[in-house]
């Protein structure tokens, strides 16, 4: 499965604007005084201006060439940008997916996430740079109830999860592009809040056209 697009909600869309464009120098694709859109390799990450006093936050990954985590770590350490850390750990090896992780947080408290999984065949010789964010590979989904939306996502696009219990946690796709479906009393690794369930939009490319809606119309996925 491919990521095509995201769009997600922030309360912070001048600070955002200044941190994906300027401080992660992500191409500008559209700005307006209530959205912004970025190119992220394959993919666009794309912002709306929250209504009132909501404060959304989400988690997102981007997939980087399987050779540079190091060089990717020191690159949005060299911009300040404090990295998560657990038990004395700044970066963490998942074995069931062969992959290799850090977080940080954007200013709207997004938990972001650079990956760098090594079942694909992506490495690269040049130097890390924002032209290494090669799509977004994962958008959470905080859900009421896991096996049913597992069940929905198989009927309409055959996609299945490939780790996870399937009743908490169950990230579903592929190494290329996952939803990462997780109860939503269950807290986000590596930092521990329980994850927020605000409007999501997501467009993928699954080999099956159509679209759904999840969590009480909360969460918009069309595949195309």
């Amino acid at each position: 499965m491919q990521i095509k697009e995201v769009n997600l909600f922030t309360g912070q869309m001048e600070a955002m604007k200044q941190f994906y464009g300027t401080l992660l120098e992500l191409e500008l694709l559209e700005e307006s005084t209530s959205s912004v859109s970025f190119l992220t390799g394959n993919s666009i990450l794309s912002f709306q201006q929250a209504s009132g006093q909501e404060k959304p936050f989400y988690h997102v990954a981007f997939t980087i060439p399987t050779n540079q985590l190091a060089e990717a770590k020191k690159w949005v350490q060299d911009r300040n940008i404090p990295l998560l850390s657990k038990e004395d750990k700044d970066e963490f090896y998942f074995p069931y997916w062969d992959a290799t992780a850090f977080y940080f947080y954007d200013p709207s408290g997004n938990l972001m996430e650079f990956i760098a999984h090594h079942s694909l065949d992506n490495a690269v010789e040049d130097a890390f740079d924002s032209r290494q964010l090669l799509c977004i590979s994962e958008i959470g989904l905080p859900v009421d109830d896991v096996p049913d939306t597992i069940s929905k996502m198989n009927g309409h696009y055959h996609l299945e999860p490939f780790a996870g219990d399937g009743k908490q946690f169950a990230p579903i796709g592929d190494a290329e592009g996952m939803f990462i479906v997780i109860d939503k009393e269950m807290p986000w690794f590596p930092d521990g809040r329980k994850p927020g369930v605000f409007a999501t939009e997501v467009k993928v490319e699954t080999g099956r056209a159509g679209s759904i809606s999840l969590q009480n119309g909360l969460y918009s996925i069309v595949s195309v």
